[in-house]
C-alpha cells in the first residue's frame, strides 16, 4: 500500500495495512537543539528528519508548489530604517515595523486594503489563471510524486485566512460589520480565483488533497463569530467543496487552530470532511471533537506539552488517543509544529511507541 493510499483510506474511515506516521512539522530551533543532543548534523529539515526515523511524508510540507496570493508579488523594500529596527514593505503589500536583530512578532502599520478603492487597486495581482502561479517543471514535478506514490496535496488560504492577509485581524473584524459589501465581494471573488487557480489540476483529476487554510480561532472561541460564517463562508465552503469534489479531490480539510469546537459543525455542513491540528491547549480535543460529530476527520491531538514533560507524557498521551484513534480517519501528532522543549530522547520515544500503537489498530 503506498503512502497516498493508506492516508487517503484512512482518512475515510477504511481499513489499511497500518496507520500513517507523520508530523505535522518541526521548529527549527528543535532540530538545533536536537543535534546537541545525538541528531546527525545531516539532518536539516523535516523531510530529512522523516528518512532518519522512518516517517511517512509529512502532507503539510509537501504541497503541490501552486501561488495562492498575489502575482507578481509586491517588491520587498526598506522604507526607513535606524541601527535596531527596519520599516519594510513585505511581499504581499504589508508594511511592518520589525527588529533587526532580536527575533520577535512585527509591529504591522499597514494592510494592502483598507478600502474597496484598495481592493480594486490589487485585482490585476488576483488572476488565478496567471500562468506564473505555477512554476517551470511543474507538470514534471507532478508526474514524479504520482509515480512514488505520494499524496498530492493543494493547500488553499480561504475565505478567513485571505481576507485577513489583506486587511489584517482587527481591521477584518470591524470590516464585517462596517464594510460587509466588501467583505462579500472578497470572498466571492476567491471562490472564482480558486476555481481558475485549480483547473490546470483538477482537469487531470490530480488532486487528492486540499487542504482550506483559515486559522480563525483563538484559545477560547472562534476569532468571528459561528453567525458571520455560516452567513457570508458557509455558501462560499459549499460551492469550493462541491466543485472539488466533482474533480476527483476525496479529501477537504481544514487548517485552523484554536477552539475550532464551534466551527467544525459548519465546516462539516458545507461538506468538508474535518479539521486539524486539534490543539489540547485550545479545548479541541479529538474526543470531544468526535462526540460532536462522529463521523469527522482529524488529525494532530497530541499535546506537545505532555509530549515535553517526558515518557511519562508520553504515555499518557497515546492512552488518551486511543480511543479515537481505534474510531478511525484520525491520524496522531503534535498538535502544531515540534517544538524546542521536546527533547531528541523523549521525540525519538514518542516515534517508536506511536508506531507500535498504529501498527496495531
Amino acid at each position: 500500500m503506498t503512502q497516498r493510499e493508506r492516508f487517503l483510506r484512512w482518512m475515510k474511515f477504511e481499513r489499511v495495512d497500518r496507520v500513517p506516521l507523520m508530523e505535522m512539522g518541526v521548529w527549527p530551533e528543535t532540530l538545533e537543539r536536537w543535534h546537541a543532543e545525538g541528531l546527525p548534523p545531516w539532518v536539516t529539515n523535516l523531510r530529512q528528519l522523516e528518512d532518519h526515523l522512518r516517517l511517512d511524508i509529512s502532507f503539510n510540507m509537501n504541497w503541490l508548489p501552486i501561488n495562492d496570493l498575489f502575482q507578481p508579488p509586491f517588491e520587498e523594500k526598506v522604507l526607513e530604517e535606524t541601527a535596531e529596527e527596519q520599516v519594510i514593505q513585505d511581499d504581499r503589500g504589508t508594511i511592518l515595523r520589525r527588529r533587526r536583530r532580536l527575533g520577535s512578532i512585527p509591529q504591522y502599520l499597514r494592510f494592502p486594503v483598507e478600502t474597496e478603492a484598495d481592493y480594486e487597486r490589487l485585482l490585476p495581482r488576483l488572476d488565478g489563471a496567471a500562468p506564473a502561479r505555477y512554476p517551470p517543471g511543474f507538470d514534471e514535478e507532478l508526474r514524479r510524486r504520482r509515480a512514488r506514490g505520494e499524496i498530492v496535496g493543494v493547500h488553499f488560504r480561504s475565505f478567513f485566512g485571505f481576507p485577513r492577509i489583506l486587511m489584517g485581524l482587527e481591521n477584518l473584524s470591524i470590516a464585517w460589520y462596517e464594510q460587509p459589501e466588501l467583505t462579500r465581494r472578497i470572498i466571492a471573488d476567491r471562490v472564482v480565483f480558486a476555481k481558475a487557480l485549480l483547473a490546470r489540476v483538477l482537469k487531470e483529476r490530480a488532486v487528492d488533497f486540499v487542504q482550506v487554510w483559515e486559522d480563525m480561532a483563538f484559545k477560547t472561541a472562534p476569532l468571528v463569530s459561528p453567525r458571520i460564517v455560516r452567513e457570508l463562508m458557509l455558501p462560499a465552503y459549499a460551492e469550493l467543496t462541491s466543485h472539488l469534489r466533482a474533480n476527483g479531490v476525496q479529501l477537504v480539510m481544514v487548517d485552523c487552530d484554536g477552539h475550532v469546537n464551534d466551527l467544525l459543525p459548519l465546516y462539516r455542513e458545507a461538506g468538508m470532511d474535518g479539521a486539524h491540528p486539534c490543539e489540547i491547549a485550545a479545548g479541541a480535543d479529538p474526543n470531544a471533537l468526535r462526540r460532536l460529530d462522529p463521523r469527522c476527520a482529524l488529525m494532530g491531538g497530541m499535546d506537545k506539552r505532555a509530549i515535553a514533560a517526558g515518557r511519562e507524557g508520553v504515555e499518557a498521551e497515546l492512552r488518551r488517543v486511543e480511543p479515537v484513534l481505534r474510531q478511525g480517519a484520525f491520524i496522531p501528532f503534535l498538535d502544531h509544529f515540534v517544538p524546542p522543549d521536546v527533547s531528541y530522547d523523549t521525540y525519538r520515544y514518542y516515534v517508536e511507541r506511536r508506531r507500535e500503537l498504529l501498527a496495531r489498530v
